[in-house]
C-alpha cells in the first residue's frame, strides 16, 4: 500500500463512528499543546488528488453550516445530544513565503474547487460523519432538486466508491425530514494544525483564529476560494483556540498527562452554534 493510500485509509477510519473531545484554550496553552504534540505525533496533511506539496503551507478551512428558515438543525443541536448537522468545508493553503515573487495575491493560495459536504452525526460524547465531494457551482442546484452531475459522480468513485450513494441518500433523508428547504445558514473561517498516528486512531486538531460571516451574494457563483478576505465583515470572532481530541478507543497515557498538565476541562463548544447564534443575534 502506498503512502496515500494508507493516509486515506487511516482518514476513512477515523471519520467512523468514535469518541470526540473538545477544549477552549488560550494562547498560551496552546504553545505548550503544540510543542509537545509535535513530539508524539506527525503533522497530518491532505495527500490526495489536487494535494498541495509545497513547503511550510498554513491550513486555513471555511465552513459553510446549512439549515432550514426557522433554524431547524439548530434547535436540535442545542436541546439533544442526538442530533445532525449538516455543512461544507472547503480547505486552502497560505504560502507566505511566496508573498515577494508573487505578482497576484492567487499566486500564494492553493485550494481545490470542491467542496466536502459532511453529514456530521452525534450521540453522546460518540460521533461520526461520512462525506462526499462536490463542486462548489453544483451545490444550490444539489440541494434544490437532487440534481446530481457526471463530475459529482467521478469525484465519490475516485475517493468512496458505494459509500457516496450512501451519503446521498442520507442528505436526502435529512432534507426531507426537516419539511423545509435547507440553504447556507452561516459560515466560519479559521486556521488549523492537525496530527494524526499512523493507525487512525488518535488524531488532534488545533484552530485558531475563529471567525464567523453571513453567507456573501456570491458563495456559490465566485470562482476562487472562500478567503477569510473576501467574506465580508465578521460578525463575531473567537479569541480561544479550539483544541479536538478525536478517538478510536482509550487515550495514549502521554495525552491524558499532557491535557491534566494544562488544566484542560472539556468544552461544549460548537462552531455552528456559535456561528449561527451570532448571525442570528
Amino acid at each position: 500500500m502506498t503512502g496515500a493510500a494508507a493516509q486515506l485509509e487511516q482518514d476513512a477510519r477515523m471519520t467512523a463512528q468514535r469518541s470526540e473531545a473538545k477544549y477552549l484554550v488560550s494562547a498560551e496553552q496552546a504553545k505548550t499543546l503544540v510543542r509537545e504534540i509535535d513530539r508524539q505525533l506527525s503533522p497530518h496533511r491532505h495527500v490526495g488528488e489536487g494535494a498541495n506539496k509545497l513547503p511550510d503551507p498554513q491550513h486555513h478551512v471555511t465552513t459553510v453550516y446549512f439549515d432550514t428558515t426557522s433554524r431547524t438543525l439548530f434547535r436540535a443541536a442545542q436541546s439533544a445530544e442526538n442530533h445532525l448537522k449538516l455543512r461544507a468545508k472547503e480547505y486552502y493553503d497560505i504560502h507566505p513565503g511566496l508573498t515577494e515573487t508573487a505578482t497576484d495575491p492567487r499566486q500564494i493560495v492553493r485550494y481545490s474547487p470542491t467542496l466536502w459536504l459532511e453529514l456530521k452525526s452525534r450521540d453522546g460524547v460518540f460521533s461520526g460523519k461520512k462525506r462526499i465531494g462536490l463542486p462548489k457551482k453544483d451545490v444550490p442546484a444539489f440541494f434544490a432538486r437532487g440534481d446530481i452531475t457526471a463530475e459529482m459522480i467521478a469525484i465519490q468513485e475516485a475517493s468512496y466508491g458505494a459509500d457516496a450513494r450512501r451519503m446521498l441518500e442520507a442528505v436526502a433523508a435529512l432534507c426531507a425530514s426537516c419539511g423545509e428547504p435547507l440553504h447556507a445558514d452561516c459560515l466560519v473561517n479559521y486556521r488549523r494544525m492537525a496530527w494524526q498516528d499512523s493507525k487512525g486512531e488518535v488524531r488532534i486538531t488545533l484552530d485558531r483564529d475563529l471567525a464567523f460571516f453571513a453567507p456573501p451574494p456570491d458563495l456559490w457563483t465566485r470562482d476562487w476560494a472562500l478567503l477569510r478576505s473576501t467574506l465580508g465583515r465578521a460578525v463575531a470572532k473567537e479569541a480561544r483556540r479550539v483544541l479536538e481530541v478525536k478517538l478510536q478507543g482509550e487515550p495514549p497515557q502521554w495525552l491524558g498527562d499532557l491535557l491534566r498538565t494544562l488544566s484542560l476541562e472539556l468544552a461544549p463548544f460548537s462552531k455552528f452554534e456559535a456561528a449561527s447564534s451570532a448571525v442570528h443575534g
